[in-house]
């Protein structure tokens, strides 16, 4: 149930005075990867736009594995690792595309937001079905 997210590569910009991609670049990677994981359960940016609600990062856990360089090809594979009636959990796995080596894994909470209220609200339940259905499996991550 993962699916590709992203497809790149880390480009000179992207590393800091130690040579390896700076950290603010795989959390931007995550948060473009997001948006893949959303559309693939129904909330997508019309979805979004229709209905004023959409999943808020309330916490995110990030695993480094490997440092990046420039030049490193990059594949990352995300999916949700949990639903609730008003919560939606997303894994990203960074994989090098060379080495096969994973560099990052990140999980990201989030709270279903009416974006007028600004208040949790639950999910629509067509993508909560969708989400209970795409959950990864303990042993995929």
């Amino acid at each position: 149930m993962l699916i590709e997210t992203h497809l790149g590569r880390v480009a000179p910009g992207e590393c800091d005075h130690l040579g390896h991609m700076n950290v603010q670049f795989y959390v931007a990677k995550v948060s473009d990867a997001a948006w893949h994981v959303m559309a693939s359960i129904g909330i997508t940016p019309s979805f979004i736009r229709e209905r004023r609600q959409a999943p808020a990062a309330v916490r995110q856990e990030i695993a480094y594995l490997r440092e990046l360089r420039a030049g490193d090809l990059l594949r990352m594979d995300s999916g949700l690792v949990e639903a609730s009636e008003k919560r939606l959990t997303f894994y990203h796995r960074l994989t090098n595309l060379e080495s096969g080596q994973v560099a990052m894994t990140s999980k990201v909470y989030t709270v279903n937001m009416d974006l007028d209220a600004r208040r949790s609200a639950p999910l629509d339940p067509a993508v909560l079905a969708a989400a209970l259905q795409r959950l990864l499996p303990e042993d995929a991550l």
